[in-house]
């Protein structure tokens, strides 16, 4: 099966919190947010200084084989795949003149070989510090990587992770412009810290981070004398809930999947079944007053827009935070993961990661697109 077809956009195109991550597509900017950087047009054009706008957005680019994402903070990662969608490079760099880029590189299907895990770039060995991802896969970490890495995961022809006398062949088709488009949006083009096109440039001249938006979380509320598994007549006659009904039922009102919370003294959130499949769980969520009339669909925002959906979703009432994670395949090597908290009027965005491709990326490597601070 070819690398396209197990691309994550296909492999879950029907769940609606996945489909922003789809890959070729350039995220779109949130609402108050301004235009992203032009796209870099060679390695050998000039080029002044980049100004980095105060609230980028979070973007993902394709470059052939290779992809870059960017989040609102300007961190940043490229990834390549390896063979048969079994092993991953992921090149990971901070925003700011004072961050260094940190590689990782492995997957699975080479656990039977002997000695530990290396790179092999035209002919040249890098060896860095070894690490079970699980019972099966490896990661070689390199915290510290050396100019020449660099320089061959940009520039070279032929790649491979070896193990004894097994190997894995790695693409490094795009590498080169998914590092030129990083260098760019941060700034680092023609300076001492660029990945591809360095220059004389000072490190100083590379413009530091721009500051995560902030959110408070409201105040935790008392849990206790709350109804659970049932829907209230004003939900259970809405619309979104009477589609979820006829797509997903499980009775006549959803017992025993209904869960309720209270947000405040006043406002109940309810977590309603709208789909599910191997394993992917959709819920839908409302807010009400106390009494579970007027029921008010939430819409939670993502790193590229919204979603009035998520997938193995969970509130928790103590953090006041809710998560999700719509899996790309069963595995979970790929797919998007957001949390969300209460502040006591709306759902803000706390993080999301996504993870476009399926090939054994694990999931704390994982790009993020989205960052805030509390």
């Amino acid at each position: 099966m070819s690398l396209r077809r197990l691309r994550f956009a296909a492999s879950v195109a029907l769940l609606p919190l996945v489909l922003g991550a789809c890959k070729g597509d350039e995220a779109a900017a949130k609402q108050d947010s301004p235009p992203a950087p032009p796209p870099a047009e060679a390695a050998a054009a000039p080029a002044p200084a980049v100004q980095i706008a105060a609230k980028p957005p979070s973007m993902t680019r394709e470059f052939r084989d290779w992809t870059a994402t960017c989040d609102n903070t300007n961190h940043c990662v490229a990834f390549g795949p390896g063979a048969n969608q079994m092993g991953f490079v992921l090149v990971a760099l901070a925003p700011g003149p004072d961050a260094r880029p940190v590689v990782h590189m492995g997957g699975w299907g080479l656990e039977d070989g002997e000695g530990s895990v290396y790179a092999e770039i035209d002919g040249r060995r890098y060896a860095g510090r070894n690490a079970k991802m699980d019972e099966e896969g490896d990661v070689v970490a390199f915290n510290t990587p050396s100019p020449q890495l660099l320089h061959d995961l940009g520039g070279g022809a032929a790649m491979a992770l070896r193990r004894g006398d097994r190997q894995m062949k790695v693409s490094l088709g795009g590498a080169a412009a998914a590092f030129l488009w990083i260098d760019e949006r941060q700034g680092r083009l023609d300076t001492t810290t660029a990945l591809i096109r360095r220059g004389e440039r000072p490190a100083s001249e590379v413009p530091a981070a721009p500051a995560a938006p902030r959110v408070t979380i409201a105040s935790a509320a008392p849990q206790d004398g709350l109804v659970q598994d049932d829907l209230s007549p004003a939900l259970l006659a809405h619309p979104k809930v009477q589609e979820c009904l006829a797509t997903s039922r499980k009775g006549e009102r959803f017992e025993p999947d209904v869960v309720v919370a209270r947000l405040a003294s006043d406002k109940l959130l309810w977590s309603v079944p709208c789909g599910e499949g191997a394993y992917n769980f959709t819920q839908v969520y409302f807010i009400t007053p106390a009494d579970g009339t007027s029921p008010q669909p939430v819409d939670f925002p993502t790193a590229t827009g919204s979603n009035d959906e998520l997938v193995n979703s969970r509130y928790d009432p103590k953090s006041r935070t809710l998560s999700a994670f719509g899996r790309g395949r069963g595995i979970g090597d790929c797919g998007r993961m957001g949390s969300w908290a209460w502040t006591g009027e709306r759902f803000a965005l706390l993080n999301e990661k996504a993870m476009p491709i399926c090939t054994a990326v694990p999931q704390d490597l994982w790009p993020t697109t989205w960052r805030a601070a509390t």
